[in-house]
């Protein structure tokens, strides 16, 4: 994923956590190195998952046949406050272990389930333990995101100020370590503006990155032009991350553009749960390279790989409709499998302000690398290494994944957790977080009355 490089046939040398060296048959002095053993095998960056709600992995499947206001219902009023600080961490490691195993070095955790400061310690220490390099992103709590759902269908409750500054500097004193901070806000599409400058402005103080859903179903009953009115305010800029952006017009993708806005689209779970289409040729013809998420683990899987599948094969599929429609037979597809690849790394890597970080083999990075197995049935031939990662790739042929140069995965095997007793734990937990809601597993919302 860097272009100056390029693909090679090579090796990749890395000391102390750093890129050191990448090119073809690089020479160490015999005993000074750590050989590990690339061949038959595809060597990348590690994937960054730019939107995802990792503490929700708890309740894995629950979400896979509802809507998005059927999720909205049950995780804002019935699920979320029930979690307890125990639930957090459990989620929050088992989504962040379940991402490692699949090729994912780098997350945006947005955690919108911060109902006491012992939730949010609990994410933060799960977090930390894993290994996995992650910027927390704050997001309040479940009492919060619940006033949406009833009229004016915008929360007026402002964030927990004082909580934002004590988790900021009890735990991310520093940007430097492998997990940092960044707020997940509302943002106008469900707070009011009120609420949405003063959640701007105390990221900005703080100096966070700010991650925020916005444009996506009809969660705006007043239809206003969300991104129209915070450019009007002067709140655009490049520390912002728009999650879905499905229902914006070319206006507000070119307001975005100009002001270095990012773009994370989570494709699975935007056409399966009501979202709208992932808009990614909108974002594309706007200038804006979108980067990838999984979302809510609810609903959907958290491999990257099936990420980039549907970013690919959605905006292929609505061109190619428009294209019959007109009488046309399409002919040329103009979203590659190398963009979306670099989609999920590098323009990852770009919106989470890592960069410089992570995101490509690039000597001066960290080593987040990602070894993927070319001798598995699924993969032979390897023709073309780019075709092969994202349309024959799974995460059972990841083979061995290191995050600034320590192995987190080896030989296909997870290292440094007992999987065994965390998926017991969370087996046990979420079957009684299930019972303490009155629901169970299949149980779907009915409609309002």
């Amino acid at each position: 994923m860097d272009p100056t490089i390029g693909d090679l046939v090579g090796d990749v040398l890395v000391e102390d956590g750093t890129i050191a060296a990448i090119g073809p048959d690089l020479a160490v002095a015999e005993g000074s190195a750590d050989i590990v053993d690339a061949s038959r095998h595809i060597v990348i960056p590690g994937f960054i998952d730019s939107h995802r709600h990792l503490f929700q992995a708890l309740m894995r499947g629950m979400a896979t046949d509802w809507s998005l206001f059927q999720y909205f219902t049950t995780m804002f009023g019935m699920l979320g406050p029930r979690m307890t600080a125990e639930h957090m961490s459990l989620g929050t490691a088992l989504g962040a272990y379940d991402a490692l195993d699949s090729g994912v070095t780098t997350v945006f955790d947005y955690s919108h389930n911060q109902s006491s400061p012992e939730h949010t310690d609990e994410a933060v220490r799960a977090l930390r333990a894993s290994g996995i390099r992650a910027m927390f992103g704050y997001g309040g709590a479940m009492s919060e995101q619940l006033e949406i759902l009833s009229p004016p269908f915008t929360s007026t409750t402002p964030s927990n100020e004082a909580e934002i500054r004590r988790v900021r500097h009890q735990y991310f004193s520093s940007d430097s370590g492998l997990v940092t901070m960044g707020l997940a806000v509302r943002g106008p599409d469900s707070s009011t503006m009120d609420v949405v400058r003063a959640d701007f402005a105390l990221g900005r103080e703080l100096g966070l990155r700010i991650n925020t859903h916005i444009g996506m179903a009809v969660l705006d009953p007043l239809g206003r032009p969300n991104v129209t009115r915070l450019h009007k305010e002067g709140l655009l800029g490049d520390d912002l991350i728009f999650g879905h952006c499905n229902l914006l017009t070319e206006d507000e993708f070119r307001l975005m553009a100009d002001a270095g806005v990012s773009a994370s689209v989570t494709p699975e779970d935007e056409a399966a749960m009501g979202h709208g289409w992932p808009p990614i040729t909108q974002l594309l013809q706007a200038g804006i390279r979108p980067n990838i998420g999984i979302d809510t683990c609810m609903a959907v899987g958290g491999d990257p790989f099936t990420a980039m599948r549907f970013a690919l094969a959605v905006p292929r599929g609505l061109a190619n409709q428009r294209a019959l429609e007109d009488s046309l037979n399409p002919w040329q597809l103009d979203i590659s499998a190398r963009d979306v690849l670099e989609f999920a790394t590098i323009e990852g890597a770009r919106a989470l302000g890592m960069g410089d970080v992570t995101g490509s083999l690039t000597p001066g990075k960290q080593a987040d690398i990602v070894m993927i197995r070319t001798d598995h049935i699924s993969m032979v031939p390897v023709l073309d290494p780019v075709a092969s990662i994202v349309h024959h790739a799974s995460r059972g042929t990841v083979d061995n994944v290191f995050v600034a140069g320590r192995a987190v995965k080896r030989d296909g095997a997870l290292i440094g957790v007992d999987v065994a007793e965390l998926s017991r734990r969370a087996a046990d937990t979420a079957i009684g977080l299930l019972e303490t809601a009155g629901v169970t597993p299949g149980w779907a919302p009915p409609p309002p009355h």
